[in-house]
């Protein structure tokens, strides 16, 4: 039977139990740091941790269907290529990893979640070169109710374009975050939900996702360069897209193009394919929303691949 604990700041009346492998879980979610599985309020990283203090690491963030985590492989590609780009050691092999992710979801217990794992140079004294330490991994899995994400995906978003503040290697997962963190306030804060970048007059992508639009049967969005990270769903959707009559350009385009266009939507791994209906206050991508749109096509050609993985 599981041993009955009190879990600190996990808010009234939750409880953390410790299973039967000894891993502390509760209804917020399981924690991996230092090598060992912990409670999500544990205090367990020193203020010596190169994530802490310089936001010196790289991350990623898999969704989980039916205990399944989806499109691992894709991300753990993602993973290596941003710790290669900052010249980040891992001290797992990726078959390491995908064992301890997998081994994370079943000590949750959350059948639909969400996976989130960052590495950092390591913890030592706070100094700029580079440390000859390990790095350091850590883990989350939190459980999703998707009630949410679906509704965004049935009733579309309401954006506003907003200056690209970020830096040049968007393409790297980087903890580096505050521009985003910015701009999303700031859309949150004139009552949409989220913004889009522009950058030089093109536009990017979103704070946390990836932007297409459709317009005469083609899709277009940003190449996959660095000014955007090179989303997961987003390279699912450009492989599905031939399946159900697009055609593909993977060029720059202005917001005049976004405005004018017959369907805009957004890419991303929690969120996946959700309509855009309004830009700054203008009504955009209408046709979106019928059910016989291509973005409905492309969510449900999508929630097939979570079917078949």
């Amino acid at each position: 039977m599981p041993i009955e604990t009190e879990q600190k700041g996990a808010g009234a009346g939750a409880v953390a139990t410790q299973n039967e492998k000894g891993a502390t879980q509760s209804a917020d979610g399981i924690g991996y740091a230092r090598g060992r599985f912990v409670a999500l309020d544990e205090p367990v990283i020193p203020i010596d941790e190169r994530a802490h203090q310089f936001g010196d690491g790289i991350y990623e963030v898999i969704r989980v269907y039916g205990r399944r985590p989806h499109l691992i492989e894709a991300h753990l590609d993602r993973f290596e290529r941003s710790a290669a780009a900052i010249s980040l050691a891992q001290e797992r092999t990726r078959g390491e990893l995908a064992q301890l992710i997998d081994d994370a979801i079943e000590r949750s217990g959350f059948s639909e979640a969400q996976v989130y794992f960052q590495l950092s140079r390591g913890i030592v004294k706070r100094d700029h070169p580079f440390p000859a330490v390990p790095s350091h991994l850590t883990m989350t899995v939190r459980p999703i109710d998707d009630a949410k994400f679906q509704g965004i995906r049935e009733r579309g978003q309401r954006m506003i374009l907003a200056p690209d503040i970020r830096w040049q290697w968007c393409y790297i997962k980087s903890l580096n975050l505050l521009p985003n963190i910015l701009t999303k306030q700031k859309a949150l804060d004139a009552g949409v939900n989220d913004a889009i970048f522009v950058r030089d007059g093109w536009v990017t992508e979103g704070t946390s996702s990836n932007v297409g639009f459709i317009s005469g049967g083609v899709l277009h969005t940003h190449p996959a360069d660095e000014h955007i990270l090179h989303g997961i769903t987003r390279q699912v959707v450009l492989s599905l897209a031939g399946q159900i009559g697009l055609r593909v350009s993977e060029t720059r385009f202005t917001p005049e193009s976004l405005m004018a266009a017959d369907e805009v939507f957004t890419m991303s791994t929690v969120t996946e394919i959700a309509p855009v209906v309004e830009i700054d206050g203008q009504f955009v991508g209408q046709a979106a929303l019928a059910d016989d749109s291509f973005v409905r096509r492309l969510q449900r050609a999508y929630r097939q691949t979570v079917s078949v993985h």
